[in-house]
């Protein structure tokens, strides 16, 4: 091991850094509902949904089960994105005036109706949140 390996999985960006990029993910790469990624699509850069999104930025590449990664050391990054935007997300519309119900991340991509411009408006408003309140952009 060398001196700048980490030993322990460890956040090295910030969840709105890792928001704004699944954002801009989604914008190139195409937006889907109810499975992580368009596994029609051949690519290594599919379509994804708004969790996938977040997976593709800090894994690199699709995988299985985006929040069952817990040994990967991006993990961290991931878990501290999908948690903020999860709060966010609870904070927002968990009072009924938009979608009732749509307090977490995978609710509000999968929400009937729901559009490819609502979720990258939703990843970029929560990363602007994050930065509003943690002291700017990283």
């Amino acid at each position: 091991m060398h001196a700048t390996q980490n030993t322990v999985a460890e956040q090295v960006t910030t969840p709105a850094r890792t928001l704004r990029d699944a954002a801009l993910y989604l914008s190139r790469h195409g937006w889907t509902q109810g499975a992580y990624y368009d596994a029609t699509s051949g690519s290594f850069t599919p379509p994804a949904c708004l969790v996938g999104a977040v997976g593709m930025v800090c894994y690199g590449g699709p995988v299985d089960a985006p929040a069952q990664m817990f040994d990967a050391p991006e993990f961290a990054d991931f878990e501290a994105a999908l948690t903020y935007l999860d709060w966010y997300l609870a904070c927002r519309f968990s009072n009924g005036q938009y979608y009732d119900g749509l307090d977490n991340a995978y609710d509000f991509n999968d929400a009937k109706g729901q559009t490819a411009d609502a979720v990258i408006a939703v990843l970029n408003a929560a990363a602007d949140a994050w930065d509003r309140t943690n002291g700017g952009a990283a």
